[in-house]
Formats: structure tokens, C-alpha cells, sequence
């Protein structure tokens, strides 16, 4: 109903949600390509990225935990809201295990304020553009894009809807001109920075 083709279940450090959505979006009337995937909060130093990693349908529950094995991720130490849980770790290292896992990196919203922290314009930011595989850089809001400089030309530029309730899904998207509506073709795309921000 959102016209969404294309839709990344990505919730904090767990990826059961993403096989509910797979299965309903099997029933739909719409044909909708669901990804598996994960945002995780990664600190390093002073800095915090929040990366949201995606796979391929295939062993993605393998790759999913091989993934929380390299950043530390222990699911039977948590306490509090999966949302809360803050890792140290190097996000460009996480950036580069997920892409040898076969999955493809963006990092999330990267002009939010979190207290009186942002990521956009820290040496992080231009780490993670500069020397790690990650595709894309997301907005909360695309007309931020400017402060990403030279940087800009490096990346594609996205905005998702980031959403945490159903009502929300859709509410930002970006218009990806794949080749095909596959992982692969998203990925291409991505690389390639085919895309539109719908406003």
C-alpha cells in the first residue's frame, strides 16, 4: 500500500521479526521483496555509528550470527530494550565482516542528534565512506546531504522510513533504479548511486 518494492527488516541485533514479514509479504497481492537484516549500535572512542547490515535470503540466519559473533553481540547477557544496547566495536570492521559475509552496509541516519551527539561531520563518518565497503549513508532528512562535502560523490545518498511502527513504513523512501528486484540488483544499484529521494 505504500508502494514500497523493496523492504529491509532491520530491527536491533535480531532478525526472528524479518521471517513474520517474509511470510506475510509471501501472501501478499503485491509482489514485496523482503531482506533480512540488523541494525546495530557500534561505539568507537567518542564516537557512535549505527550501521544496518542486509543479506541475502540464503543461510541468512547463519550469517546473521556469525555477524553478532564478530561484534560482540551475546543475546544471553542483554538486558533492557534490544534498542539500548550500545557495542564496542569498530564499525568500519563490522562494515568489512558483514561484506565477507556476503551482505551489503549502510549507515543509518546519520544526521539524528542523540543528546547533543551526530555522526555527520565526525572522522568516523569519513572512516566508514572513505575506507570501508559501506553502500550508502541515510538521512533523516536528504537536504543534510550538503554537509557530507566531497564526500557525497563517494556514496550513494538515501533516506528510509526508519520506521517503528506499521503506520510508519514508507513514510521516507528512496527510488532505486536496479536492473532487477533482487539483493544483487539492489546492491549493483546502490553502487552504481542510482537513486531518487521521493519527497
Amino acid at each position: 500500500a505504500a508502494g514500497t518494492d523493496i523492504m529491509g527488516v532491520c530491527d536491533h541485533f535480531a532478525l526472528e521479526f524479518f521471517h513474520r514479514v517474509d511470510e506475510a509479504a509471501s501472501k501478499a497481492s503485491a509482489p514485496l521483496l523482503v531482506l533480512p537484516g540488523a541494525e546495530m549500535r557500534l561505539r568507537w572512542g567518542d564516537d557512535e555509528a549505527h550501521l544496518v547490515a542486509l543479506f541475502p535470503h540464503g543461510a541468512c540466519d547463519d550469517r546473521f550470527a556469525e555477524l553478532m559473533s564478530i561484534v560482540g553481540y551475546d543475546a544471553g547477557a542483554r538486558t533492557g530494550p534490544l534498542a539500548h544496547v550500545v557495542l564496542e566495536c569498530d564499525p568500519v570492521e563490522a562494515a568489512r565482516a558483514v561484506d565477507r559475509l556476503g551482505g551489503m552496509c549502510h549507515v543509518a541516519h546519520v544526521d539524528r542528534v542523540f543528546g547533543d551527539y551526530r555522526l555527520l561531520g565526525s572522522p568516523l563518518l569519513e572512516r566508514l565512506v572513505t575506507d570501508s565497503p559501506v553502500l550508502a549513508v541515510d538521512f533523516v532528512d536528504i537536504d543534510h546531504v550538503w554537509e557530507l562535502e566531497e564526500l557525497a560523490s563517494r556514496v550513494a545518498c538515501i533516506q528510509s522510513s526508519d520506521s517503528h511502527h506499521i503506520s510508519e513504513i514508507g513514510r521516507r523512501r528512496t527510488i532505486i533504479e536496479a536492473d532487477e528486484g533482487s539483493f544483487a540488483g539492489l546492491c549493483d544499484a546502490l553502487a552504481a548511486k542510482r537513486t531518487t529521494i521521493v519527497r
